[in-house]
């Protein structure tokens, strides 16, 4: 009863949202609760499902809350023109060439295997270079967490370090096998921008040219200066301030979450003399914070109720009873195909630590090699980790870029999929792969 019921909450969820019936919040916090209720559980536990979710995600919801108040204030003080200048001029402000730059320097970004790090540093800065070709957020959304996926491979990315865990294969070992099966990725990533920068190439007014498509509404460039202006001095300490944190990020040696409360804290005096100005700073970007904030806090309910009640335990032990006979040695590539739709479903730590087992135990007896399971599920859910409601950092990634979650999985969800199913097809022709 708890897995029908786990499969019902979560569909249920995810139709709703895409469905605009309730919001992200409602969802998140209602939903789950009903469903506990329903199996038998009392308050007293479901509240510490919750209480659990909550302390799972509590760093990542300050992390959020401050980030997006310092790049607000950052915009506000003009950090990301010169870059936007600097690209529009490199790429004649033609949106092919954008959405090209825009997979080249996630792929680059990426690299150190974070996703919330990989948001926070390139949705900022290209953000305002989009809304200036009035260029969609949600292909910018697209392009960056779909080629996150693709690189998240990394033998030092979270996703690579559960499976290894899980099958005790040497996580630089399952990597190197998956490298020509991240450069097909990437190169259908390519293809990808080239399409979508075509299209809103097109659709730019060609009497106008990519100059006059800029929205003053939209982004507000710094004042030229010069010498050492008090807002030029200003603006390279921001710089000094933003690569600080930057390195901070890079190299683990703070938290994230306490990279921008601090970062916060000094940028605001910084930029701003008066109480009054600096409340009113974080009173302009307060709202847009506070919203994803809420949705992140909601979805710890669902976090908690999906760990603590065991519901993905019993959902994965359900997958592979609906399968038909005969199929064990094939159960690695059916979960694979479809891992963007799981991951939706499941979160990381639910598809590697309560799906994969199972999936492993039942090929592997069907004599199917480990390392091909492991690959097999590894590329199947990367690809969309940036689309499901049960990661984190997504919500990061719509707060910076102002998406809402429907929007991004209603535009991203089958892009996401056929990459997927693509870097899994040539897994299988090239041998990566086997059954």
């Amino acid at each position: 009863m708890l897995t029908a019921l786990g499969f019902c909450m979560m569909l249920a969820i995810i139709a709703l949202i895409l469905l605009r019936r309730i919001s992200p919040v409602v969802a998140f916090t209602t939903i789950p609760v009903v469903i506990c209720l329903l199996a038998g559980f009392s308050p007293p536990q479901i509240g510490e499902f919750i209480k659990n979710g909550l302390l799972t995600v509590a760093p990542t919801a300050a992390l959020f809350l401050f980030a997006i108040l310092y790049f607000g204030i950052m915009r506000d003080r003009g950090l990301f023109d010169p870059l936007v200048d600097f690209l529009i001029r490199r790429t004649g402000g033609k949106p092919l060439a954008v959405a090209l730059v825009t997979v080249l320097i996630t792929s680059v970004v990426h690299l150190d295997g974070v996703g919330a790090a990989t948001f926070l540093l390139t949705i900022p800065a290209l953000l305002p270079l989009y809304k200036r070709l009035n260029m969609s957020p949600t292909m910018l959304l697209l392009l960056v967490g779909t080629t996150a996926g693709v690189v998240n491979m990394v033998p030092w990315g979270g996703t690579t370090a559960r499976a290894a865990a899980t099958t005790g294969l040497d996580a630089t070992g399952l990597w190197l096998g998956l490298i020509p099966v991240q450069l097909v990725g990437f190169a259908c990533m390519l293809l990808i921008a080239a399409w979508l920068g075509l299209r809103a190439q097109r659709q730019m007014p060609v009497s106008l040219g990519a100059a006059s498509s800029f929205d003053p509404a939209l982004a507000r460039p710094a004042p030229r200066e010069h010498g050492l202006s008090p807002g030029c001095l200003r603006y390279w300490l921001n710089v000094a301030l933003t690569a600080a944190i930057l390195l901070c990020l890079f190299t683990g040696i703070f938290p994230l979450y306490a990279c921008f409360m601090v970062g916060l804290g000094i940028a605001l005096p910084l930029n701003f003399a008066s109480l009054e100005a600096q409340a009113e700073r974080i009173k302009a970007h307060a709202a847009d914070a506070l919203q994803m904030v809420m949705v992140m806090m909601a979805a710890a309910v669902l976090l908690g109720v999906l760990a603590g009640a065991r519901i993905s335990d019993g959902m994965a032990q359900a997958l592979i009873d609906i399968l038909p006979a005969g199929s064990a040695q094939y159960l690695h590539l059916i979960v694979g195909g479809l891992g963007v739709p799981l991951g939706m479903i499941f979160s990381p730590d639910a598809y590697y630590f309560a799906l994969l087992p199972v999936i492993r135990d039942v090929a592997v007896a069907a004599g199917v090699p480990l390392e091909a399971v492991a690959r097999a599920m590894l590329i199947g859910e990367n690809a969309g980790f940036s689309i499901s409601p049960v990661v984190p950092s997504v919500y990061l990634a719509l707060a910076l870029a102002g998406v809402e979650l429907r929007r991004h999985i209603a535009y991203s969800f089958f892009w996401a999929w056929g990459v997927s199913l693509t870097m899994l097809a040539f897994a299988l022709a090239s041998g990566v792969v086997r059954f």
